[in-house]
């Protein structure tokens, strides 16, 4: 009988979450720079305005930002404390000068620098940032290195240089993609398929896990530097996971990973569907819009909207039943 009701609550938990999450967050797409050009100089506006997702983001009295560990413990989360960053240095440009400070430091930048100081300071010789957390759903023990955080990291580098000049920023930038490039075998960021391709996991787990938005996040941070050096590192990559996207597709919905055949959140779908708009401008290449626009019809489908809420709070009850 204590089963049942503790199963029910959890149920009701599951469909009041599923309610809240129908509310379509935004993930804005820079619609400034053309499609598969880069702006001559310093790095523009990152491919997502990011401002919108980090507008909740907390600071501590040195103006960085802190994230809540599962834990109640707080630490520095390398991806956290760089989509700040990036939002921090999207909102200067979109501002303009600020007349209170000098010309070539906006408030915005001056926060980018903020978080890009303290990721120089903090990144190992390795190249990386180690997570101090686990990650339960994966079997993933603390000390992981991700190459979503390398990635984020990379550009918000790439934005340190080119407002300094300080060439330890772009060093710190050359380290993070190196280490995001090198196989999981060797303490590194990505899964190799049989033709030499990468796939750069966000959590480097086994088997892989193959997470969607961190991919991509971590493929735009690796063009930018490609590009920087007037190289083409990062087509493998594209190319790799624009032929793994119809894995993700289930037909009504999109999958978070491709690790466990669950749909991911509503706030998740949206953020694949603006992901991938922002990669077939990034790169020029139509393919990727075109599935968005297939996955943007999967949201507006109320039907679809809640089956997939109704999928993931099955998945998430299964995984919390397995843990206890």
């Amino acid at each position: 009988m204590k089963d049942t009701m503790s199963a029910g609550t959890a149920l009701l938990g599951m469909a009041g979450k599923a309610v809240r999450d129908l509310r379509r967050p935004s993930f804005p797409v820079d619609a400034t720079t053309p499609p598969g050009q880069m702006p001559a100089g310093p790095p523009g506006r990152y491919p997502l305005d990011l401002r919108p997702m980090t507008a909740g983001s907390v600071l501590d009295h040195e103006g960085l930002v802190v994230t809540r560990a599962a834990t109640g413990e707080t630490y520095r989360n390398p991806v956290s404390v760089s989509l700040y960053a990036l939002a921090q240095h999207t909102g200067a440009l979109a501002a303009g000068r600020h007349p209170d400070v000098p010309a070539d430091r906006p408030p915005g930048v001056q926060a980018l620098l903020t978080q890009a100081n303290w990721l120089r300071a903090s990144q190992d010789g390795n190249g990386g940032w180690r997570y101090p957390v686990p990650v339960p759903r994966y079997g993933v023990r603390p000390g992981w290195y991700s190459a979503m955080a390398q990635g984020l990291a990379a550009s918000v580098m790439l934005r340190g240089y080119a407002t300094t000049g300080e060439r330890s920023f772009l060093d710190a930038s050359e380290g993070a993609v190196e280490l995001m490039l090198r196989p999981l075998a060797a303490g590194g960021c990505s899964h190799y398929d049989h033709r030499g391709r990468p796939f750069l996991e966000e959590c480097p787990s086994d088997p892989v896990s193959h997470i969607l938005n961190g991919a991509v996040f971590a493929l735009f941070g690796l063009r930018e530097l490609s590009l920087h050096q007037g190289g083409a590192a990062h087509q493998p990559v594209a190319d790799r996971l624009r032929d793994s996207l119809a894995a993700f597709d289930l037909g009504y919905w999109t999958r978070y990973d491709l690790r466990y055949r669950a749909p991911a959140s509503f706030a998740y779908h949206c953020l694949h569907t603006a992901l991938l708009t922002a990669a077939g401008r990034v790169l020029d290449d139509p393919r990727w819009p075109a599935v968005a626009r297939a996955w943007d019809r999967y949201a507006r489908s109320p039907a679809g909207r809640l089956r997939a809420a109704a999928g993931k709070g099955r998945f998430v009850l299964r995984e919390r039943y397995a843990r206890s």
